[in-house]
């Protein structure tokens, strides 16, 4: 999949967020943005994706 956008040629696969101010505030939150981007992998990457999505979210979660 690819569009065109005022930054120019964008690829990949558009995953709506989980709620409306998420992208916002994962524009200002990097570690924020780290997080949800797993949880995307959770939503919508294949199996070796969500396990390894998974296996960090475990480990970034259990070392807080």
């Amino acid at each position: 999949m690819s569009g065109l956008t005022l930054a120019g040629v964008v690829r990949g696969q558009a995953i709506a967020p989980l709620y409306r101010s998420v992208p916002q505030a994962a524009k200002n939150d990097p570690e924020l943005y780290a997080l949800l981007s797993l949880i995307d992998a959770l939503r919508v990457g294949r199996v070796r994706e969500q396990r390894l999505a998974e296996g960090e979210l475990k480990n970034r979660l259990l070392t807080v």
